[in-house]
């Protein structure tokens, strides 16, 4: 094998000092410098999916935990809570709707608030008031 391999080398050796195939020997020692930066490019861009990967999975793991923490409440309400019902639940969201709009109405009111007068009354001594007939 060691003899095969610097046969090898001299006929590449040979072949590398002909004039018509030094100019093929620099292309292809230009394509292999090519080649070899989209291998690390391709390296990298394999890196950065084996990190997204790990997070996704790490996302999956805490969205199964938080399902399985949901549907473990869920399941197990203490019984000294009261029982959610449909009306209840209807109710709610419609509540949720009404606080909404009611919240974006009054933020469009703001800026036209108006200023209220409030009367003063002069204060009475317990004995005036004692005066006042019923």
């Amino acid at each position: 094998t060691k003899i095969s391999t610097i046969k090898k080398t001299l006929q590449l050796r040979n072949i590398g000092q002909e004039p018509s195939l030094k100019s093929m020997l620099c292309k292809i020692g230009h394509e292999m410098v090519l080649l070899h930066d989209l291998l690390n490019k391709m390296e990298t861009e394999v890196q950065q999916q084996e990190k997204l990967k790990n997070l996704l999975k790490e996302l999956q793991k805490s969205a199964e935990r938080d399902q399985n923490e949901a549907q473990h409440l869920r399941e197990n309400v203490p019984p000294h809570l009261p029982k959610a019902t449909q009306s209840c639940i209807t109710g709610l969201t419609a509540k949720c709707e009404e606080q909404t709009k009611v919240a974006e109405l009054e933020r469009a009111k703001k800026p036209t608030k108006e200023s209220r007068l409030i009367k003063e009354a002069p204060l009475i001594t317990a004995e005036e008031f004692e005066s006042v007939p019923a």
